[in-house]
C-alpha cells in the first residue's frame, strides 16, 4: 500500500481514533494515525497518516482549520455542545439580528487566550480532561493563544445561528461558541459542527468510509492517497544540490547564512505564516522540514523539524 495521507469525510458518531482503526482494516496496514482530532459528532475532513506518512502528521497537526457548524443560544451545557447536560437555560435577547451576531463574532478575531473545555482530549498532568470530569473532578488547564483568523454568521433563525471559522490550530470550536453565548449574556451549545479544510486538505479531497470500500473492491484507493510531499505542498519551498541534500540526510548542519542565501536567490518568500521550510531537490524529492529562521542575517545553523531519508 501506498505511504501518504488519505482524506476521510468522518462520520457523526464516531470517534477519530476509531475511524483510523476502520481505515487501518480495511487497507490492511499495520502503521496509521490521523492528523487532527474531531470531536464524536463532528463530521468532515479528517486526514488519516499512512505508513511513512506518519512521519508529517506533526505539520499536517499545525494546520490552519475552516469550519462551519450551528449554534443554539439561550442554553448551556457541561460540554458546551448539545450532547451534554444542560445546565443553565436564558431568554434569547428579542431583538438580536444577523448584523448584531456578526459584530459580536468580530470581537473574538484575532489572538485569543483559549481554555480547553473540561470534557475534552486535552490532557492534565497526563490524564484526559474528560476522565476527571467523569469522575466529577473540577480542574482546570492554563489557558492557552489561540488565533481566530475569519469569524462569519451566516444566517440567523432564532435560536440557531449558523456560522463559518476559520482558525489556527488548538482552537476549539465549543469554547469558542460558549464564550460567543457568555458575551450575548443568553448562554450557546455548539449543535452541528462540519470541518471544510485542514491544513492543505478539503472535503473535495475526502472519501467517506462507504466511498472507501468501493474504491478497495475497484482496486483505484491509491489514486486517493496524497504522498507526503504533496501533503506538505502548502509549505514553501527551497531547492537544494543532491551533494547538500545527501549531507543533511547524514545528519551534517546547514548554516542560517547558507539557507539565506538559497532563499534570496529563489526568491522564496520571506516570514511566511507557517514558520517552516520545505527543502527539496532539484527532481523535487523531499529532503526536510526545516524551521524558517527569525532573523536570516543571525549567525548559527538551522533547526531540521523532520529529515526525510
Amino acid at each position: 500500500m501506498k505511504d501518504g495521507v488519505l482524506i476521510i469525510d468522518k462520520p457523526e458518531g464516531m470517534s477519530s481514533t476509531k475511524v483510523v482503526e476502520e481505515v487501518k482494516k480495511k487497507l490492511k496496514v499495520r502503521k496509521a494515525g490521523h492528523g487532527g482530532t474531531l470531536d464524536p459528532f463532528a463530521t468532515g475532513v479528517l486526514p488519516i497518516c499512512i505508513g511513512k506518512g506518519t512521519k508529517i502528521a506533526q505539520f499536517i497537526l499545525d494546520g490552519d482549520k475552516e469550519y462551519e457548524g450551528v449554534m443554539e443560544l439561550g442554553l448551556e451545557t457541561d460540554t458546551y455542545d448539545a450532547t451534554g447536560e444542560v445546565v443553565a437555560r436564558h431568554e434569547v435577547p428579542s431583538n438580536l439580528s444577523l448584523a448584531e451576531l456578526q459584530r459580536v463574532f468580530d470581537e473574538f478575531v484575532g489572538v485569543l487566550s483559549q481554555a480547553p473545555p473540561a470534557f475534552s482530549a486535552a490532557k492534565l498532568h497526563g490524564r484526559p480532561l474528560y476522565k476527571y470530569a467523569r469522575e466529577g473532578l473540577k480542574v482546570e488547564k492554563p489557558p492557552k493563544k489561540v488565533e481566530i483568523l475569519a469569524f462569519e454568521a451566516l444566517e440567523y433563525a432564532p435560536p440557531l445561528v449558523r456560522f463559518r471559522v476559520y482558525c489556527g490550530k488548538g482552537t476549539y470550536i465549543r469554547s469558542l461558541v460558549h464564550e460567543v453565548g457568555q458575551k450575548l449574556a443568553c448562554g450557546a451549545v455548539l449543535k452541528e459542527l462540519r470541518r471544510l479544510k485542514k491544513g492543505p486538505f478539503s472535503l473535495e479531497q475526502a472519501l467517506t468510509l462507504e466511498e472507501l470500500d468501493i474504491k478497495i473492491k475497484e482496486g483505484s484507493v491509491e489514486k486517493h492517497i496524497i504522498s507526503p510531499a504533496e501533503a506538505l505542498s502548502f509549505i514553501p519551498a527551497v531547492t537544494v544540490g543532491e551533494e547538500l541534500a545527501k549531507k543533511i540526510r547524514q545528519g551534517r548542519p546547514l548554516t542560517v547564512a547558507s539557507l539565506a542565501n538559497m532563499i534570496r536567490l529563489q526568491k522564496v518568500p520571506q516570514k511566511p505564516r507557517i514558520p517552516w521550510l520545505r527543502l527539496i531537490t532539484p527532481k523535487e524529492d523531499l529532503v526536510a522540514v526545516a524551521e524558517y529562521p527569525e532573523d536570516l542575517n543571525a549567525p548559527g545553523q538551522v533547526k531540521m523539524l523532520r529529515v526525510f531519508n
